[in-house]
Formats: C-alpha cells, structure tokens, sequence
C-alpha cells in the first residue's frame, strides 16, 4: 500500500512537473525554421523586405474571426525571435539561386496572422505584395494571398503554419518570376 501511495505520489509530480516546465508564464520566441524552403528562386537578387504596421514588430497576432474578424490581438507570451519581414528575408536567401540575376525582389507584408474561426481552430493568414525591378525600373508586381489550414489552437502551430504559407509563398513568387522574360537568366 505505502510503495503504490508513493508512486502515485512520483507520477503526480512528474506529470505537474512537465506540465509546469510548458506552462511557466515565460516569453516564447518563434521563427520560421532552419530548413530551406523547398522551392527554389530563379537569379533574382533578394532586395528589401518590409512589413506594414503593425505586422513590423516582433509580436505575434491573432484574429478571433468567430467574434469580431476586424480586431487585431497579440499573444501575450509568445513573439517572433525578429519582425516578420526579417524572418522572411531569411527564407528568401536560403531559396535563392547562386549567382546574381537580373531582377531584384523587393517584398511587402502586408498581413501576418493566425486566424481563429473557431476557439480551438485556426489558419495562418499571409497577405504580399512582390515587386521585381531591374534595379532601376519595376518591372512586375503581384499581390499573393496565402491561407494555410492546420493553424491550431495556439501559438506554437500558428508560427508553424505561418512559415508554411511563407514557403508556399515563396514557391508561387519562384513560378511568378520564372515567368516574366525580363528576369530571366543571369545578369
């Protein structure tokens, strides 16, 4: 009786344990991952990224459709390790060719959110807008719309599927550019 009271009493602590070392109220950082899109971008030079506010801080937004689709929340404990656009640039570079090529690509954020359409389900929202130029002149521009289902019901799935519809995103930006005559080959 005493060796099953005190195992019980292990287990419980275990399991408070575990519970407690995921629950303990610190801040969470977030990125897209360390693997290369599986895309590829054709000679393009990886030009500036930008995100319009408020998607240009580290916070981490979320919309809860089901109430009210036009208010805009930040989870509390859980961030970006830097602003989206860095995050995305990073992305960009580890998807692009080597060597130097005609175009430059020049990237907006306009939307970067998890959005719940239920309390416990969500997808990743990522709106762009994707400017090639010749370094001097544009040349092309695309606006891309990226839901990615799957999102979650928290923070750490909702960074998930975001830097899931940031490599899809990178792909369609690849199938874009490959495209337009003027970018291709190299420069």
């Amino acid at each position: 009786m005493m060796k099953t009271r005190l195992l019980v009493v292990i287990a419980a602590a275990l399991v408070s344990g575990c519970g407690t070392a995921r629950n303990d109220g610190l801040p969470r950082s977030y990125d897209f991952g360390i693997d290369a899109p599986a895309a590829q971008l054709p000679a393009v030079r990886v030009g500036q990224v930008r995100a319009a506010a408020p998607f240009d801080s580290v916070e981490m937004h979320y919309r809860l459709a089901f109430r009210n689709p036009a208010e805009l929340l930040a989870f509390a404990q859980s961030r970006w390790a830097a602003t989206p656009a860095e995050l995305y640039r990073k992305r960009l570079l580890r998807a692009a060719a080597a060597g130097a090529g005609r175009c430059v690509l020049e990237v907006e954020l306009h939307e970067v959110t998890q959005v719940f359409g239920a309390r416990d389900a969500s997808e990743a929202l990522l709106e762009l807008r994707a400017r090639l130029s010749d370094g001097n002149s544009p040349l092309a521009e695309r606006m891309f719309r990226i839901v990615q289902s799957g999102a979650g019901a928290d923070a750490p799935e909702g960074a998930a599927a975001i830097a899931r519809a940031a490599d899809r995103s990178i792909g369609e930006i690849a199938a874009w550019t490959n495209s337009l005559p003027g970018c291709s080959g190299p420069r």
